[in-house]
């Protein structure tokens, strides 16, 4: 917990600060509530239960849903009313494992989408630009387990392409 508090004395400029918690209990929420967290990232709770910790706790909420097929895509809709940004994600959490991204592709939310899963940086990010807000690449940007600033780079440079041909 010391070197978290560290780690958030950054100067964040752009950033937001994402606590990811799967189903977490009221013990760690009220260890993290006083840290600068903009975004709790929610796995595995039921909509009553993000409805409470989103009162309680005051935070910005990213609904993860785990997705295997489109019967758990359907899922979204239960949280329309807690969550401020939809991550649909594989059943792999930390282990990228990949979905089908075209489950998601006829969705209208009239929140941010976002996708995980297996997204790599050599991926074309055309592609998902179709079907989602925002992209979390994170496993995509490391080298055995840890962030690889190269991959980084690369990732950055190939945004900014995108950026510039809209």
């Amino acid at each position: 917990m010391k070197s978290l508090n560290e780690l958030l004395k950054l100067d964040k400029k752009k950033s937001n600060f994402v606590a990811v918690l799967v189903k977490p209990d009221g013990d760690i929420l009220e260890k993290i509530k006083h840290l600068p967290f903009d975004y709790y990232q929610i796995y595995d709770c039921t909509p009553d239960e993000i409805k409470e910790i989103k009162q309680k706790y005051n935070k910005k909420i990213i609904t993860a849903l785990t997705i295997k097929d489109e019967k758990d895509v359907e899922k979204y809709q239960l949280f329309s009313e807690v969550t401020d940004i939809y991550l649909f994600d594989s059943k792999g959490y930390e282990k990228s494992m990949a979905f089908d991204h075209s489950l998601i592709e006829k969705i209208k939310i009239n929140k941010p989408l976002m996708i995980a899963g297996n997204i790599q940086v050599n991926d074309n990010l055309e592609n998902y630009k179709k079907i989602a807000d925002i992209i979390d690449i994170s496993g995509g940007l490391e080298t055995s387990g840890v962030k690889d600033k190269s991959k980084i780079d690369i990732f950055l440079n190939k945004v900014e392409q995108v950026k510039n041909e809209t």
